[in-house]
């Protein structure tokens, strides 16, 4: 059996790239001086073909190999791994925090916690501390987040001059704005049609009001404000306040019409609005997302990716966290991601040092508002069933849109998928 695990390992270990000091080699890289570091995304992967430049100029003895391959091969290769006890690991993983809780369970979990090294070193009080809860894993952390990722509303304020109708600032308020723009034929915003799932518009609002479906514990969570803010995105749809859309040329087409005013958006897709509408350059403005209730925030967040230690590593694991931390806490570096990546930094010192004015916005300073949001940010806890619950909240959604069965019974069906799991 360990053979076939060693065979399999090698027919994957085929399927990547590895990158040193900008040179293309295959393979894995040898010899005790290597840190081998898996990325699936290439911006990542350029960064920290920048980043390990940088530590070896103070580490001589230190040498990234960066090897860069799709997600999927990426899960493919770690699952070989686990079944092989650590044969031909890497030592650093790049993980994309949706395919993180894959890896949730005792036998499994292939990283190595973090908490010991978080608390000495203060990191928490560095970076914005609820975003590692992403690799949070039966009390430990096991990796260090890479963006704020902020979710913010864009809103078409010549429409809501044009009407006179005021910019939402509560959850409320954004209610009434849709009943008043329906009266013109205007939407208050594209979501997935609700017949086909719950929308990301839909978490994004959930997470904002502290109602995401996972409590602390990995455990299923319905709060009052979930079942109000599902009820209320359905009942939205039906009465024509919202635009459903199948497709994202759909969605597009909605915007370029004049049939949409707002768009809830992370900060890495807000450029969406001026790849894909670039003739509404200046009429449209960012602003922060409509709290729930008072103890709701401003914002949310949708996405992420965090830099993990192998706990199969035969380097030295204390080494390995150093360059770690200088990676992904160090404030310089943050800015010099922030340029390469795009993505808003999730270290605090940095923030004021990422944008600048966005022509499409009008010349806002979106960089100022997600610094303002970031102390805002919601958790987003991880469960190994999330899967599970999204996959029967959407062959349920249809059934629970046209009223043959009740929230109660659409909610239940999510909870007994998750217990016969």
């Amino acid at each position: 059996m360990k053979r076939i695990f060693l065979t399999a390992l090698i027919l994957i270990a085929g399927t990547g790239t590895v990158f040193a000091g900008g040179r293309a080699q295959s393979g894995a890289a040898g010899g005790s001086g290597n840190v081998i570091l898996w990325a699936f995304a290439e911006p990542h992967a350029r960064y920290f073909e920048w980043v390990g430049a940088e530590y070896k100029k103070t580490h001589p003895d230190f040498n990234l190999q960066v090897e860069l391959m799709t997600a999927e091969a990426e899960n493919d290769r770690l699952s070989v791994i686990i079944m092989s006890n650590g044969e031909g690991s890497p030592d650093l993983v790049d993980i994309e925090q949706g395919q993180f809780p894959r890896y949730m369970s005792a036998d499994k979990i292939c990283f190595e916690p973090l908490n010991t090294w978080i608390q000495r070193d203060g990191i928490n009080d560095k970076v914005v501390a609820s975003r590692q809860n992403l690799y949070l894993y039966n009390g430990n952390y096991y990796g260090i987040e890479h963006a704020l990722t902020p979710a913010t509303m864009a809103y078409r304020k010549d429409l809501f001059e044009r009407y006179g109708i005021k910019v939402p600032t509560t959850w409320a308020e954004y209610k009434d704005a849709a009943a008043k723009f329906k009266q013109y034929g205007i939407s208050i915003m594209a979501i997935g049609d609700m017949r086909r799932g719950l929308p990301d518009e839909l978490e994004l609002f959930l997470r904002s009001a502290n109602a995401d479906y996972v409590n602390t514990r990995g455990e299923l969570n319905i709060t009052p404000a979930y079942r109000q803010i599902v009820s209320d995105f359905k009942t939205m749809q039906q009465e024509g306040m919202i635009y459903p859309f199948e497709t994202d040329e759909e969605r597009w087409l909605g915007m370029r019409q004049d049939k949409v005013v707002t768009y809830i958006t992370p900060d890495w897709a807000a450029g969406w609005l001026r790849d894909n509408v670039p003739e509404q350059s200046g009429k449209w403005a960012m602003a922060p997302m409509p709290k729930f209730d008072a103890n709701s925030s401003r914002t949310s967040c949708r996405g992420g990716t965090g830099l993990a230690i192998m706990k199969y590593t035969k380097k030295d694991k204390e080494s390995l966290w150093d360059f770690v931390k200088f990676a992904q806490t160090d404030t310089d570096n943050a800015v010099q991601k922030f340029k390469m990546i795009n993505l808003f930094p999730v270290v605090y010192d940095a923030m004021s040092r990422c944008g600048g004015p966005v022509e499409y916005y009008g010349g806002q300073d979106l960089g100022t508002l997600y610094q303002e949001l970031a102390r805002e940010m919601p958790v987003q806890n991880q469960a190994s069933w999330r899967g599970i619950w999204i996959d029967t909240m959407a062959s349920n959604a249809y059934d629970f849109y046209e009223g043959n069965i009740t929230l109660d019974q659409y909610l239940n069906l999510g909870a007994e998928a998750i217990k016969n799991r």
